[in-house]
């Protein structure tokens, strides 16, 4: 039986929350020191640009001659001040989780790793994902085996360890291929099917390309599909294929022979039939009633002017034979 992708185990439950997975190591002394400077970099106080149109925008706010300028997470905005409404100063979420996270270090809670997934959850509720990845790796730091750190990373438990995602389907067989996780067996099942349905369309289509290239009138190009056709058969190890390819050969040549015989001077009668039709113009035009009451109706009724020709017509034809010298 196929084996098939095991579940999302240890999926973090924040709807909208995707936290990146990560590579599980040992305890580092620099990671607080990452948390301090992505902090920092955050600290300046920030404001609420309301709109116009209704709209707000949460960031750093200037006025620069006619524009206001707004440093946000995503980069710098440039708007004419006449679409500002209002400028409000006040703290956005990231100034929050930088007093936050300052507040927790001066604590002393500060080597608590509970307290770190408790910031990394109010991160996670505040869709600050990069922020809540770092609390919860720094739980980690704190306590290697903290479960609700290691679920909130999406880590699963596998055989007595905690493993990214990745780690824990490729422990179990489990390789990517095209956005999804499928097991190594079935993976070569696939590529396998694959290579034999390519090998099927290559040997059907060969051996179509040949024996139409045989059906031609010129000698030439009906050996030398034949010969193609042959070697394709040896290199497949095809008897019988290629003794198929020498009677189809012969059996065009003769067929062509006949004709050849059947004809006058090289040239065949051929009957021709063709007809063709005019929209005859102006269009008529019928008004009718549908009714005592009712509007009239016009109704327009085309015409057709047919014409058929039948006839015959001498074709010349340039037929070689494999006996032709």
């Amino acid at each position: 039986m196929a084996a098939s992708a095991p579940g999302r185990a240890g999926r973090a439950c924040y709807p909208g929350l995707r936290i990146a997975d990560t590579t599980i190591m040992h305890p580092r002394r620099h990671a607080l020191a990452t948390l301090l400077l992505a902090a920092a970099a955050a600290a300046a106080a920030a404001d609420d640009v309301h709109l116009t149109n209704g709209n707000t925008l949460e960031g750093h706010a200037r006025r620069v001659g006619n524009e206001v300028v707004v440093v946000t997470a995503a980069g710098e905005l440039r708007l004419p001040a006449s679409e500002v409404r209002e400028i409000v100063p006040g703290k956005t979420r990231r100034d929050r989780y930088v007093e936050r996270l300052r507040a927790l270090e001066k604590s002393a809670r500060a080597t608590d790793a509970d307290a770190y997934v408790e910031l990394g959850d109010w991160c996670a509720a505040q869709r600050l994902r990069a922020e809540a990845g770092r609390a919860f790796r720094r739980a980690l730091e704190l306590d290697a085996d903290h479960r609700a750190a290691h679920v909130r990373l999406g880590h699963v438990r596998h055989e007595g360890r905690w493993l990214t995602e990745a780690q824990y389907y490729e422990a179990r067989g489990f390789v990517r291929d095209g956005g999804a996780w499928v097991h190594r067996d079935e993976l070569a099942r696939r590529r396998a099917r694959v290579a034999r349905e390519k090998a099927l369309r290559t040997h059907r289509d060969t051996i179509r390309s040949c024996v139409r290239r045989m059906q031609s009138q010129r000698r030439k190009e009906r050996q030398l599909a034949k010969v193609e056709l042959q070697e394709y058969a040896e290199s497949i190890g095809d008897l019988r294929l290629a003794s198929f390819a020498s009677d189809v050969a012969d059996g065009y040549n003769a067929q062509w022979r006949v004709i050849r015989q059947q004809l006058a001077r090289g040239t065949a009668l051929t009957e021709i039939r063709a007809t063709q039709a005019t929209l005859k113009r102006p269009i008529p035009v019928f008004t009718t009633s549908l009714g005592a009451n009712s509007t009239p109706v016009r109704i327009q009724l085309p015409e057709l002017a047919i014409t058929s020709i039948r006839t015959t017509v001498l074709v010349p034809l340039d037929i070689e034979l494999d006996e032709d010298d």
